[in-house]
């Protein structure tokens, strides 16, 4: 039994240690951040566009109807 444990012991230390993974982790953290970046702006950048094509509708509408 303690051999078994050593064992597992060993593995999950030796586990641990290993930083080959980390880049690739690191990397897709980053571009998930980045994504939810944009994706938060587009939000905002969506209701300012709104706003002007709605400005420029009513002036056009105005316009015409003078």
């Amino acid at each position: 039994m303690q051999d078994l444990i050593r064992k597992m012991y060993l593995t999950l230390q030796s586990l641990a240690e290993r930083t080959e993974g980390q880049s690739m982790t690191e990397y897709a953290m980053a571009v998930g951040l980045i994504a939810f970046g944009c994706v938060a702006g587009e939000a905002a950048i969506a209701t300012s566009v709104n706003h002007v094509f709605i400005a420029l509708a009513t002036t056009i509408t105005n316009g015409v109807m003078r």
